[in-house]
């Protein structure tokens, strides 16, 4: 059978009623792997409705960025910003995030800025590569999104160190600006070309909220951020004016939301259920915003049982789902036995909803 539907998807992602709910994989394909589902329903969950394609250069490397990241240890990655990384994992080996090497932790005024060696437009690959992929996608049934994510935000705190960053937009705003104009005329590039080679979803994101509140106050993101967002969202939309923009933050996000839907986002990510009241989301803001993901995987997943994790999917189906506007997607999972347990709950949940047996 063949359960990934484009339709499906973009009904959904139109505020329409879908046949079933559309599931993006991205997050949890351990425990899909080891899930008693029918072989091409496991298919399915693992590989979800979405394809995640990216442009941009290859990774950096030591000969060009080496001098920037002082103590990087052997063995680390190093990305296409020269941003340092080396993976932390859990006592079982699941991914666990990331410690970071800041290149521009010492690159303190806009003159030295100017003279660090930020990647170029021409080291990406050729483009016909991108719309040959994206082709290849949508004919195996995906919805295709571009991944943009780090847009603006997130990339300059990587890059310059979190901390630092949050006191340049006193000490240094027009580093800051600099900086951020930088970033904001790769995303215009990298939106443009996505959007032409065919992309359905644009993937933007920064992780600007913890679970409290956000990161940095609403009129520090509408004088410095919002308005790199809202032009590579029309860089986009001169390309594709019907392309979908999916916007990705941990955290509580709600006080952004008013920000967000001016500027054209169409969907929010990951919609995170332990400090977000997603009742309360959908009924003020799913006219105007798909929820992607609303999977509590902090709570219930992590420390709940069969019978929470199924009241949770008939809280979904009865007052998330209605009127399309959802996309279910676990996110920032980590894989315990007893998440584990529980998304195999899930699954066999969502295996009956999409054979037309029950909601639970």
């Amino acid at each position: 059978m063949n359960y990934r539907s484009r339709d499906r998807v973009a009904r959904a992602l139109a505020h329409q009623e879908p046949d079933r709910i559309p599931f993006d994989a991205i997050g949890c394909g351990v425990a899909a792997e080891s899930a008693e589902l029918p072989a091409d329903y496991r298919e399915y969950v693992h590989s979800g409705e979405f394809r995640y394609l990216t442009f941009q250069p290859p990774a950096g490397d030591r000969r060009r960025f080496g001098p920037f990241l002082p103590g990087l240890p052997e063995g680390a990655k190093i990305s296409y910003w020269g941003v340092g990384r080396v993976p932390i994992t859990t006592p079982d080996g699941f991914h666990a995030g990331h410690t970071y090497w800041h290149p521009l932790a010492a690159v303190d005024t806009v003159q030295a800025l100017r003279r660090y060696p930020f990647p170029k437009p021409n080291e990406c690959p050729a483009k016909e590569v991108l719309t040959a992929a994206v082709a290849t996608a949508k004919a195996q049934g995906f919805t295709v999104v571009g991944a943009m994510s780090q847009t603006i935000l997130e990339t300059a705190y990587v890059m310059r160190g979190i901390e630092q960053l949050f006191v340049d937009f006193y000490e240094r705003p027009d580093y800051v600006e600099a900086l951020f104009a930088i970033l904001g005329e790769w995303r215009r590039f990298q939106a443009r070309v996505l959007a032409t080679a065919g992309v359905d979803v644009l993937r933007l994101g920064d992780d600007i909220a913890t679970q409290e509140s956000l990161m940095v106050g609403l009129d520090t993101y509408r004088h410095f951020i919002r308005p790199h967002h809202a032009a590579t969202i029309a860089a986009a939309r001169a390309v594709n004016p019907a392309i979908a923009v999916l916007y990705h933050s941990d955290g509580n996000l709600t006080p952004l939301l008013p920000d967000l839907v001016s500027i054209g986002v169409t969907a929010i990510n990951p919609v995170q259920a332990e400090c977000m009241d997603l009742r309360r989301v959908k009924r003020d803001f799913g006219r105007d915003l798909t929820l992607w993901g609303c999977m509590p995987v902090q709570s219930i997943y992590a420390r709940g049982t069969a019978v929470d994790v199924l009241a949770h999917v008939r809280f979904l189906m009865e007052e998330i789902a209605p009127g399309g506007g959802f996309v279910a997607q676990f996110y920032n999972m980590l894989h315990t036995p007893r998440i584990r347990e529980n998304v195999q709950t899930f699954f066999a949940a969502f295996h009956r909803m999409h054979r037309n047996e029950d909601h639970a």
